[in-house]
């Protein structure tokens, strides 16, 4: 037997436990607080500059008005995906006084009005309107470089993007040339399509 604590069996070989007659099962809701909290950890974090003046700090500087970052009220929240996840990061946004704007295909609008929730006609839509993205879709064919060259166009200039769901959600060359333009903000990732100490690299090398 396979068991894997959380969404989905994507990082598992299917084919191969088969053909061992190995059973593979997950357990949907084990990881879903902590994953919600890990994220609005990496958005606090992304919106106050954190790694970077603690860093500078260790560094013996303190740049407090370099460092000043921004409130997480009044912005919008852009949740891809309202699973389970997805679900408790927009209590939690909105509990942050943030406005919550959702894409997904399997959440009807009365679903999302009981939420709280703006549920989008499309992915455009999300990212136009969101201070904030954070991805919690599941990785397949559709999903997989949602964001990308041609979409982070879409967002506004300055946004910022959290994913703790999948690494191939991301187009990742894509993602460091719109953090090295400026275009975008800023990121917070817990998950990797690269090894992610080539990523790292890429990332470090990025003005702060």
């Amino acid at each position: 037997l396979i068991g894997r604590a959380g969404v989905g069996v994507d990082n598992i070989d299917l084919k191969a436990a088969t053909l061992r007659g190995i059973a593979v099962v997950n357990a949907p809701a084990a990881n879903t607080i902590a994953a919600c909290e890990h994220t609005f950890g990496l958005m606090l974090a992304l919106s106050r500059n954190i790694p970077q003046a603690d860093a500078d700090v260790k560094g013996g500087r303190w740049q407090r008005a370099k460092w000043m970052g921004l409130e997480l009220q009044g912005k919008t929240l852009g949740v891809v995906g309202l699973g389970r996840i997805g679900r408790e990061v927009a209590r939690r946004a909105m509990a942050f006084g943030m406005k919550v704007v959702a894409l997904d295909p399997f959440v009807s609008r009365e679903q999302a009005a009981d939420l709280e929730v703006t549920l989008a006609a499309d992915l455009k839509g999300v990212l136009e309107a969101s201070d904030f993205v954070t991805l919690h879709a599941p990785a397949s064919e559709k999903t997989k470089g949602l964001i990308n060259a041609e979409t982070i166009q879409w967002m506004k200039p300055g946004a910022r993007l959290i994913n703790c769901a999948r690494g191939e959600l991301i187009d990742e060359e894509a993602l460091v040339s719109a953090l090295q333009s400026g275009r975008l903000g800023g990121a917070a990732l817990d998950v990797f399509l690269k090894e992610p100490l080539a990523v790292e690299s890429q990332l470090r090398s990025l003005p702060n």
